[in-house]
């Protein structure tokens, strides 16, 4: 009996599932339709800016490394063996999948996965690939917010429910894209200045000939020769009644790198990460505030996007009620290894943990394993 089957049946027949409720786009999507969206910049364009690129690399892969887990409500015991959560695509590791997930909702506000197969005993997702946001089009119920038939990719309706189907991850706003495009169009202006400027390190100069004209061909040659002279040696030589006049502005003139400084630190704050992680001004950062460090990136920059993914895949439709799905911030957030015996002797002396478990938490070994061993 299919998925279908058991949603027409009897109570008795239906899977322990909830029928899924309207999906509802948030108020905020509408930005994508307003003049400010003129500046909008798209995604290739974003990514060749070095800031960009780095505030991307630094929160998306920071996530994609972190792992997944359902947990009991009640007791907080692992639950093991949920396929959609260690490996959603069978072709991608987990990391690449949850990378791309993450920079969806940075960069477009909204991600989706596409159901590739159910689970025949209560019809939620076990497998999902992660589909370009681009690609997906729907539309919605002015009053109500919520989409109207279903989504779309490339003009094909894509079933509701069941292999096919799309789960939509909502982000925190519209993307960077849409409400960062000035700023980033900027930076790629500023990009482009530096090329020109590294292709043509001098200013302009004309060559002013104070004397008889002279015929084309030699100023054809004189010009040539100049050039060449530029550009094999600091120095050139003019006779005669000519004279060189220099105009524009050189890069110490222009404040280039200063521009570059401030549109990075910019971008910094339009990603919600600390400047310092993209060089956009100087900090330094030592071995023993690494752990605070990291600490403060989760809170402050990570959190919100791991909160629209952890929520989205807790939902009924994707995971059995009585669960919650976390990301695992155990190995990211251990502190150095003075910290760690600090922390696992005073929960030794309180009782609070064994011997084994402390050694397990510092990847060691049982001491049973090594007796045995021995």
């Amino acid at each position: 009996m299919g998925f279908i089957d058991f949603l027409l049946g009897t109570p008795e027949q239906k899977p322990d599932i909830e029928a899924r409720a309207g999906i509802a786009i948030p108020f905020y999507q509408d930005a994508y339709f307003t003049p400010f969206n003129t500046f909008r910049v798209d995604r290739s364009s974003a990514m060749q800016v070095p800031a960009v690129s780095r505030a991307r690399n630094i929160i998306c892969g920071t996530i994609g490394t972190l792992g997944l887990n359902s947990y009991n409500m009640i007791t907080g015991a692992k639950v093991e063996g949920r396929k959609i959560l260690e490996q959603p695509d069978p072709a991608l590791p987990l990391a690449v999948t949850m990378a791309w997930t993450v920079e969806d909702l940075l960069f477009h506000g909204r991600s989706f996965w596409q159901v590739l197969e159910v689970n025949p005993e209560d019809g939620r997702p076990t497998q999902a690939r992660r589909i370009d946001p681009t690609r997906v089009t729907f539309t919605t119920d002015l009053n109500t917010q919520e989409i109207v038939n279903g989504f779309y990719i490339e003009g094909g309706l894509l079933p509701a429910t069941g292999v096919g189907s799309l789960i939509m991850f909502s982000g925190i706003d519209e993307g960077i894209l849409n409400r960062g495009g000035r700023t980033i169009s900027t930076a790629l202006k500023l990009e482009e200045a530096v090329q020109r400027m590294a292709s043509e390190p001098n200013p302009t100069m004309v060559i002013k000939n104070s004397g008889v004209d002279l015929p084309p061909e030699q100023v054809s040659s004189l010009l040539a020769q100049w050039k060449q002279a530029r550009a094999t040696r600091s120095t050139a030589y003019l006779s005669g009644p000519l004279d060189v006049t220099t105009f524009g502005y050189d890069a110490g003139q222009m404040q280039l790198t200063e521009s570059r400084l401030n549109t990075a630190a910019e971008i910094a704050r339009m990603c919600n990460i600390p400047a310092w992680y993209i060089n956009a001004e100087s900090a330094s950062a030592t071995y023993s505030n690494v752990s605070q460090e990291r600490r403060s990136l989760v809170d402050f920059s990570l959190r919100p996007y791991m909160s629209c993914i952890e929520e989205r895949l807790t939902m009924v439709d994707v995971t059995p009620r009585g669960q919650k799905v976390r990301f695992d911030l155990d190995d990211y957030l251990r502190g150095n290894p003075l910290e760690q015996i600090e922390v696992l002797g005073k929960m030794l002396d309180y009782g609070l943990i064994s011997v084994d478990e402390a050694r397990e938490e510092m990847d060691l070994a049982p001491r049973g394993n090594e007796a045995n061993a021995t």
